[in-house]
């Protein structure tokens, strides 16, 4: 074989292994670089921080530390310098250029966050919601994210979308502290459409399985409310008898007995005068 042959055929090797060293070159270049940029942010000098981030995106897009980058610069201009626009020009441009990552989940998170909390814009709130999931389907993040679909849904007036939602939470069956809040909403939600007896439904099942006190309480105020409209006093009285001990500012229980004993004795004559 001639030394021709022989550069001919290591050629493909030598190009393969410069490559190799290029790309561990430049990896060592861009974590320096993202570790320069975390200290800054440490110590306090935000700005410098976002300089530093900004460098490799811009000198390095095809790195694997690229949409890292882009996802610190967007949450110092979030948390640290209250900028929404660049915040969400970040985030966007992580959903749009790194797309089916967990940081592109994460930027759908919080610009549903930005919308809902900070525009008011719920319907975009949704929109990124619903995005966020179609990256990840695991069964804590559905859960979460549904139960704030649901929750907007309600805030926009929307009670057939929003009892829909809550519903799939429920019918999960998982016991959890969001079954519970979706069961009290569901029950709100009948509430406001006047079916009191299917909303006292739900609120009984948060008393009669819930440990979360907070949930109980919520249960049995809108327990005593249907009741009421119900005209079925005597069962609201026992029902707001029984709040926990310290559960309820115990001034507003009994302004609240009071008022039903007053209607209560009010409602008797009428009993008897219907005989």
């Amino acid at each position: 074989m001639t030394d021709r042959s022989r550069w001919v055929l290591l050629l493909p090797f030598l190009v393969f292994g410069v490559g190799i060293w290029l790309y561990f070159q430049t990896d060592n270049e861009v974590r320096v670089q993202m570790n320069r940029a975390a200290e800054k942010w440490r110590t306090g000098a935000f700005e410098d921080a976002v300089q530093l981030y900004e460098t490799i995106p811009a000198r390095y897009p095809a790195s694997r530390y690229a949409d890292d980058a882009v996802w610190e610069i967007g949450r110092i201009s979030y948390f640290n310098f209250d900028d929404l626009n660049r915040a969400i020009s970040c985030f966007d441009r992580i959903v749009t250029q790194y797309p089916g990552t967990a940081l592109a989940k994460e930027s759908h998170l919080k610009l549903a966050e930005i919308n809902e909390t900070s525009f008011k814009d719920l319907p975009q709130a949704i929109n990124h919601w619903k995005q966020a999931l179609l990256t990840d389907s695991s069964i804590r993040l559905r859960r979460e994210v549904t139960f704030k679909i649901a929750s907007a849904y309600l805030k926009m007036g929307d009670f057939d979308e929003a009892r829909e939602q809550f519903s799939r939470l429920i019918d999960d069956e998982t016991r959890d502290h969001i079954f519970e809040q979706a069961t009290v909403r569901v029950g709100a939600i009948l509430q406001i459409k006047r079916d009191h007896q299917g909303a006292v439904g739900y609120f009984q099942q948060v008393l009669d399985d819930s440990q979360c006190l907070e949930c109980r309480v919520q249960a049995r105020l809108g327990l005593i409310e249907s009741l009421e409209y119900m005209d079925e006093i005597p069962r609201a009285i026992a029902a707001a008898r029984q709040f926990e001990p310290g559960s309820y500012p115990e001034p507003l229980k009994q302004e609240l007995l009071k008022r039903l004993g007053e209607k209560n004795r009010f409602n008797q004559p009428k009993l008897w005068n219907g005989r």
